[in-house]
């Protein structure tokens, strides 16, 4: 919002505290100091209810205040950084209740609309606020709902389900409720706590106007950026839309057009269709088990209330169980994490169909509506039963405006192969356990939620490929005595859930090298990425030695996985940082540990280094292919990478990228593993890109812990798949030789030629991003073409 719109509605809230508003009540919940809306009525814990007064708290008894100010600028790396909130006098404080309770407000007999904003400026880590909300309801509304009455029940619900992970953000509850004795009620209801920043009612006449003029700016504050600094950002607008081709009558009358595009082209609010995309069958080929996307878009001619896809017709039985059908959610996002003053509007979160609703019946701070020259894509997975028969299947999805229906055919080939997994090859993640906030929680629905995600975010990783993830043997530095104790309880549940979801080792483990740091450099600390390195006198080696020699005996101990031993993130390249990773390498080794550095060893400051560390992890892949397999060959030495830059750091439009990272381009890289960072990491709200030094990466979640994709992560399991027909076909080929069957063999050769085509066509890349890519469409045929072979190879090989 501009300094007029700021204006605008510092008129509209003074104008409401004059009276002119007949039904409307603002209550903005905190302290007896703390700053005031304009145009509120200031509600404290101590606020219960009187008579004279009209409003108040049902009871005092268990309720507290919240009041913190987060305004100051941040850095990282030291560059300048949004702050982890901009605060207004609504979120900087809240009330608090550690039991039910209900806010009372004495108003004429009617129905009303409520909107309660519920969060907190505080960092609650380890801490999941879990309530209720609901309102009273006239007999009316009640029999309506309860479909006693003819007609249309209200879009609004009487009640609601609020969950918050931690602190740092706010989520909007809006209901409908009323009252036939002159005294509406807001109940609250906590499983553990409940909060609330404000409470807004009016009745349903005065409700457009509540939402445009006091909702929208206090949402446009809460979820974007306040009005003084959104005149520091500048929008970085898509590129121009193609020209729109020639419509149909059918299509013009409607008022939007359906078309199909393969799902790694980026689809931005202003893409347009181009004509052989309208109408276009929707065709997929996937072997058993195979999770597969299936997208269209929607291009708005005019301006509609709502759009719905839903499952139509199809052939029984079906080779894949429920289908998961969600809308690709356009956020403002910087460029990178690093960056500042800029954003764009990016297709990024796979948001189930509810949240889509919801945001679009009722968020003004959307940065894109279901306005007329917006283009929206539905993002749908069909995950294929393992004893899905092969053939050829058709159905349709169908998509509504409430009065227009479109369908959407689809036709799927399920092919009769059993793609394979290579052994040699490592898929993982840099990654924070939910069990490590289970162990600390406060209570135990906080620590049922923490469980509850960190099973819902394995089965995520395991449907994604994913079969590793980075942990943490800390221990303490040594007593007195010299000895080491540690409390495995949370790695040993680590370790159990990783074997139970079928992952594998080696583990990359982190362990207390800096705080052994500490202890010898007078509390000093190295720095972000050794900053700040000096040189440790000779107990600092000594010591670390020791510990590593502990954490190996514990490992052995309880049947552990292998460790790499990860005691520094990223070093300097200059001479006091590299001395100082070449002694803590040395130690561990001297342990027994196998060493771990995220480092490049084509930088030639990093020479004295290749004595002393086991696995190099690189964000590009490099060094190139021949030498990291003459390397790998010569000696104990392996090669990870972590390919952030191929979603461009929190850029998630790099999509085509990240299928070509994670299947073509691992393929022909000569790499052992890919790791990258990260799969989840929260600094403020989830949802708002432009606050904190970090935007969240590849996932987030809904409210009952359930993981909500991006683009960009559904590229990384396409890619993995791409690289699992390959693999397939790899070994076909080498079965088929050592037949000996003149047949097979021939076979063998076609399909070596057809794959070594494959191979050739790679534009081979450190980094693959933008450019030097294949065009979206073509990574299918590519992958057809291998999976032609393999049937071919099948029908040919002996057995």
């Amino acid at each position: 919002m501009n300094k007029i719109g700021w204006l605008i509605f510092t008129t509209v809230a003074l104008t409401f505290a004059s009276g002119a508003w007949a039904e409307m009540r603002f209550f903005d919940m905190g302290t007896a100091d703390s700053k005031l809306y304009e145009g509120a009525t200031r509600v404290t814990a101590a606020d219960v209810y009187s008579a004279d007064r009209g409003f108040g708290w049902q009871s005092a008894e268990g309720l507290s205040e919240q009041a913190r100010a987060l305004e100051e600028m941040g850095e990282r790396r030291g560059s300048p950084a949004p702050p982890v909130m901009w605060t207004n006098a609504i979120t900087e404080d809240c009330v608090i209740g550690e039991g039910a309770n209900a806010f009372l407000i004495d108003v004429p007999a009617g129905e009303y609309r409520v909107y309660l904003l519920c969060g907190t400026s505080d960092n609650t880590r380890y801490y999941v606020w879990d309530f209720e909300v609901a309102v009273t309801q006239t007999a009316s509304q009640a029999a309506l709902r309860a479909g006693e009455v003819d007609g249309t029940p209200p879009r609004e619900p009487e009640a609601a389900h609020v969950q918050l992970d931690g602190g740092l953000q706010h989520r909007p509850v809006r209901l409908l409720g009323g009252t036939e004795d002159g005294r509406l009620a807001i109940s609250l209801t906590p499983a553990n706590r409940w909060l609330v920043s404000c409470i807004i009612i009016a009745s349903p006449s005065e409700w457009p106007q509540v939402e445009r003029d006091i909702i929208a700016p206090l949402e446009e504050w809460t979820f974007f950026l306040p009005p003084a600094e959104q005149e520091n950002w500048k929008l970085d607008p898509p590129p121009a839309p193609e020209p729109m081709p020639e419509l149909s009558a059918a299509d013009r009358e409607r008022g939007w057009v359906v078309f199909h595009r393969p799902w790694p082209e980026v689809i931005w609010p202003n893409t347009t269709p181009r004509a052989e995309e309208i109408g276009r069958e929707v065709r997929i080929f996937a072997s058993p088990g195979e999770y597969e996307p299936v997208t269209f878009c929607v291009h708005l001619l005019r301006d509609v209330e709502m759009l719905h896809v839903t499952e139509g017709g199809g052939q029984p039985p079906r080779p894949f169980d429920d289908v998961d059908i969600r809308h690709v959610r356009y956020m403002r996002a910087r460029p990178n994490y690093v960056g500042m003053g800029v954003y764009r509007i990016v297709p990024d979160v796979l948001e189930p169909l509810w949240m889509f609703e919801q945001r679009h019946i009722y968020d003004p701070a959307a940065p894109v509506g279901l306005t007329a020259g917006t283009t929206h894509r539905f993002w749908l997975t069909l995950h294929l039963r393992d004893d899905a028969e092969p053939g050829e299947y058709r159905w349709t999805f169908q998509v509504s405006d409430g009065e227009n229906l479109v369908d959407v055919p689809v036709r799927l080939r399920v092919l009769p192969i059993e793609l394979q997994d290579d052994p040699s090859k490592i898929y993982g993640m840099y990654y924070r356990h939910p069990l490590d906030n289970w162990s600390r929680a406060r209570d135990e629905v906080s620590k049922q939620y923490y469980l509850r995600r960190a099973e819902a975010e394995h089965e995520d990783l395991v449907a994604h490929g994913m079969r590793n993830v980075v942990l943490s043997a800390w221990c303490p530095t040594a007593n007195d005595a010299g000895e080491f104790e540690a409390d495995w309880t949370v790695l040993r549940a680590k370790l159990k859930m990783c074997e139970r979801y079928g992952f594998t080792g080696p583990y990359v483990t982190s362990i207390n090298a800096g705080g052994i740091y500490r202890k010898y450099m007078d509390g000093e600390s190295w720095g972000s990425h050794t900053g700040n390195a000096g040189t440790p006198p000779p107990e600092y080696a000594a010591e670390l030695t020791a510990m590593t020699r502990f954490i190996e005996s514990e490992r052995e101990r309880y049947g552990w996985p292998v460790f790499l031993y990860y005691p520094i993130d990223e070093p300097g390249r200059d001479a006091a940082s590299v001395e100082l990773v070449r002694i803590t390498m040395e130690a561990i080794r001297a342990g027994g540990g196998p060493t771990y550095l995220t480092a490049d060893p084509t930088h030639e400051a990093f020479a004295p280094l290749k004595p002393v560390i086991d696995v190099w992890c690189t964000q590009p892949f490099l060094p190139d292919r021949e030498t990291v397999l003459a390397d790998m060959a010569a000696r104990d030495v392996q090669y990870w990478c972590y390919p952030n830059k191929s979603c461009g750091e929190n850029d998630h439009t790099t999509v085509r990228g990240g299928r070509m990272t994670y299947g073509f381009g691992f393929w022909r890289s000569g790499f052992v593993a890919l790791i990258p960072w990260i799969y989840s990491s929260t600094t403020s709200d989830p949802l708002n890109y432009l606050t904190g030094a970090a935007m969240d990466f590849l996932v987030r979640h809904e409210p009952d812990a359930t993981p909500m994709s991006v683009t960009i992560w559904e590229s990384y399991r396409e890619g993995h798949d791409d690289y699992r027909y390959v693999y397939t076909l790899e070994q076909l080929i080498a079965r088929a030789r050592a037949s000996g069957n003149a047949d097979a063999v021939a076979a063998a050769d076609e399909a070596r030629r057809e794959l070594d085509y494959v191979w050739n066509a790679i534009e081979v890349q450190d980094r693959y991003m933008y450019d030097g890519l294949w065009p979206a469409g073509d990574f299918d045929v590519y992958r057809w073409i291998i999976a032609e072979q393999i049937m071919k190879l099948q029908d040919a090989v002996p057995g």
